[in-house]
């Protein structure tokens, strides 16, 4: 018994190349979507230089418009700097951020009003280490 259709062999090529073509089409368009909500989901963070800054230099950063903080490691005790300008506004208790600005407020992050987020949040406001002679002068 043979087919009630019949395609001649051209017909079934073209047919074939038109069906590839349309599916590369559909799968270029997805990686290009694709690619774009990746692009947006990188953040767009300036470069950040990381230094070596007295207490002298991190008290000039003490107005809410340039505002750096000094803070403590836990863990390596080595006491960090923080430009956190950028965080001000999302600070979700309010002004309190600006009590220490220029200066170490060390014993006010490691408070019972932080969670345990702030630790790995406040790293992306990092902008270097207080000098070895310097984090002496603060006696900790």
């Amino acid at each position: 018994m043979e087919p009630t259709v019949k395609m001649d062999l051209p017909l079934m090529i073209a047919t074939t190349v038109l069906a590839a073509v349309f599916i590369a089409f559909i799968i270029l368009r997805q990686k290009f979507r694709y690619g774009k909500q990746l692009e947006q989901l990188t953040p767009k963070a300036k470069p950040r230089t990381f230094g070596v800054f007295t207490l002298e230099e991190v008290a000039k950063h003490d107005k809410p418009d340039d505002a750096w903080i000094i803070v403590q490691h836990l863990e390596t005790k080595e006491y960090r700097v923080y430009d956190i300008t950028t965080y001000i506004e999302e600070h979700p208790g309010g002004d309190a951020i600006l009590r220490h600005v220029g200066g170490d407020t060390t014993e006010g992050f490691h408070g019972p009003q932080h969670p345990v987020t702030v630790y790995v949040l406040i790293e992306e406001y990092c902008v270097g280490k207080l000098a070895e002679s310097e984090a002496a002068k603060l006696g900790k």
